[in-house]
């Protein structure tokens, strides 16, 4: 039993942090009539808008086959949306009409969109070098095997740190529950199916002293609604991540990297990350909605919700990131926690795509968004925080068969992706919440929906 537990837990470690395997009762497809933008080869951008209508068919197909209840598509051709369109609803309650200015969970798709603009910022201004070690900005770091890392094996995610960590587990109660936590099958204790075959305990509660209903001086962390931790679980957290044994240092996806990345930004810039980014980004891009914990700026039903039933939080999650780990750093993490629309996001990888440049604002030097966009590591199998095609293995590529070596961008656990294409100039840019209900459900993936519509778009060029 004990190595089935193993096991089980091996696997939560992995689906909770690998983005690119990220990755339902209507069949009915609902399209925003308003948005579609298409321009055929007349328009001079060498494409076929009937060609890219055939997107639309795929993602109706998802959605009758209950991959995801809606989603947002969005292409750039040279800067000019050649097909942007919503469809479907929030939920398969169908009360809500997903708009262009709905607000998805974008998961680990906030590492390029959020954390690497920041390092990457960092960088232009001459304030971080490639080769500095992170112990250089983390002192809890000295002194352990850690010591060493550099920030670019923390980017390319050679750092022998393990993909994820339970940090949850630090303040739940032991003695609360009959071990084990999670279970192969379902009974009277674990009743929440968290997993394909996977069931988490429901009747366990959290250490005393460590949550309240409220927020204080004392508990700043907003985890959902009526939760709030304790803000000394920030630093037990960086001690789990300190007192971890490394691995070998070969590529291994992990969130831990991108969470040690948050952690060195703000202990330069002295501010939090989410006000550092908003500064330097997302106020003067005039990005109205993208942010972290957007129910501090936005209505609720702005937000599409990413899961019904959190088997941490015991409620719909809508308005607060679904990755746990995010969750417990209180929603701002190196990991994950933006949620935006699609047009902000597009805008975003438009500006690097024009070199750090966009409606007549420099926001980084053509050098920095050169060097991080165009490096990869000796394996090929990532850039400087961004992800990679893999034309060598294109079963196991996050992105479709026709596209580019090139190309840079990011995916998201609950069903997002955007690329940049530097050599045919696009912006690919898909947004859903395939994990709603379910987190388990995978459909997304096995359809290949994002990396099928991706491959529409170079049929639409030949």
């Amino acid at each position: 039993m004990k190595k089935h537990i193993l096991i089980i837990l091996a696997f939560l470690f992995t689906i909770t942090a690998v983005a690119q395997i990220e990755d339902f009762f209507s069949a009915k497809v609902t399209v925003d009539a308003d948005l579609p933008v298409l321009c055929n080869t007349s328009g001079g951008l060498g494409m076929s808008s009937t060609a890219l209508a055939r997107i639309d068919s795929i993602v109706k197909k998802g959605i009758e086959a209950k991959a995801f209840p809606g989603c947002q598509v969005l292409i750039l051709k040279d800067g000019r949306p050649i097909y942007d369109k919503n469809f479907g609803y929030y939920t398969y309650e169908e009360t809500q009409k997903v708009k262009s200015t709905s607000m998805y969970d974008l998961a680990s798709l906030s590492k390029t969109t959020g954390t690497l603009l920041a390092i990457m910022k960092l960088y232009d201004e001459g304030k971080i070098n490639l080769t500095d070690k992170v112990s250089k900005y983390l002192s809890f770091l000295r002194g352990t095997d850690k010591g060493d890392l550099t920030i670019t094996e923390l980017l390319f995610h050679e750092s022998g740190l393990p993909p994820s960590l339970l940090f949850y587990q630090l303040v739940i109660d032991e003695n609360s529950y009959v071990p084990p936590f999670f279970t192969l099958k379902k009974d009277s204790v674990h009743t929440l199916q968290v997993d394909e075959s996977t069931y988490a305990c429901t009747s366990f509660k959290y250490k005393k002293g460590w949550t309240s209903k409220t927020p204080s001086d004392v508990y700043t962390l907003h985890v959902a609604e009526d939760f709030y931790l304790n803000k000394h679980f920030h630093e037990v957290a960086m001690q789990l991540i300190a007192g971890t044994q490394l691995n070998a240092k070969k590529y291994v996806y992990s969130c831990v990297n991108f969470i040690l990345l948050k952690e060195i930004v703000e202990t330069i810039t002295g501010t939090p990350m989410d006000v550092y980014l908003n500064k330097e980004y997302y106020a003067p891009m005039r990005l109205s909605h993208l942010a972290y914990l957007p129910l501090r700026t936005h209505k609720k039903e702005e937000v599409v919700p990413s899961v019904k039933n959190d088997f941490l939080r015991g409620e719909i999650i809508q308005g607060f990131v679904h990755d746990e780990s995010a969750a417990f750093m209180g929603g701002v993490s190196g990991n994950a926690g933006l949620f935006a629309s699609a047009h902000d996001v597009a805008k975003i990888y438009q500006m690097l795509l024009n070199g750090g440049e966009i409606e007549g604002k420099r926001f980084l030097s053509k050098e920095t968004c050169k060097l991080f966009t165009t490096t990869t590591s000796a394996s090929g199998r990532r850039g400087l925080g961004y992800d990679k095609p893999i034309p060598s293995n294109p079963k196991y590529s996050p992105c479709g068969p026709s596209t580019p070596y090139a190309t840079y961008g990011h995916t998201g656990f609950t069903g997002t992706c955007c690329w940049v294409d530097p050599v045919n100039r696009l912006v690919y840019v898909f947004l859903s919440n395939r994990t709603y209900p379910d987190r388990w459900n995978n459909k997304l993936s096995k359809m290949d929906i994002r990396t099928n519509i991706q491959e529409v778009i170079y049929q639409s060029m030949k």
